[in-house]
């Protein structure tokens, strides 16, 4: 399955929003606008190995089937990820430069929405 960028940050501004300390959030009951059920499940599963959130995962016996997840908070670096790509501009700059190349890790999205911050900043201050 292709991880879908746009599902990855929307999901990690649902966590944000929704999320209470002290909960959680069971990703089957998690319903986002333009994404299916099993895109949803596949983000918060890739998110959680990236260490961009902290759950309980539960595997069938047998290692077989969807797992079940339990979201409990956003990491620190998730935290940044999602503060680097909050910004709908800076998340549309970002997506337009990656869409010269065929793929992408999440570190390169992260670096690539993280330079698009810097230069407006110092464009901002006049530096450049």
């Amino acid at each position: 399955m292709k991880l879908n960028y746009d599902c990855i940050r929307d999901l990690l501004l649902f966590i944000e929003g929704k999320l209470q300390y002290g909960f959680y959030i069971d990703v089957d009951s998690i319903q986002i606008k333009n994404y299916s059920q099993q895109e949803i499940l596949y983000s918060a599963d890739k998110l959680y190995e990236a260490g961009y959130i902290s759950a309980d995962k539960r595997i069938a016996i047998g290692g077989k089937g969807i797992p079940q997840i339990n979201i409990k908070s956003i990491t620190w670096d998730g935290h940044q990820f999602l503060d680097n790509v909050r910004d709908n501009k800076v998340w549309e700059n970002t997506k337009s430069i990656l869409s010269n190349f065929s793929s992408v890790s999440i570190g390169i999205v992260n670096n690539v929405a993280t330079q698009i911050i810097s230069s407006v900043i110092e464009t901002q201050l006049g530096l450049k």
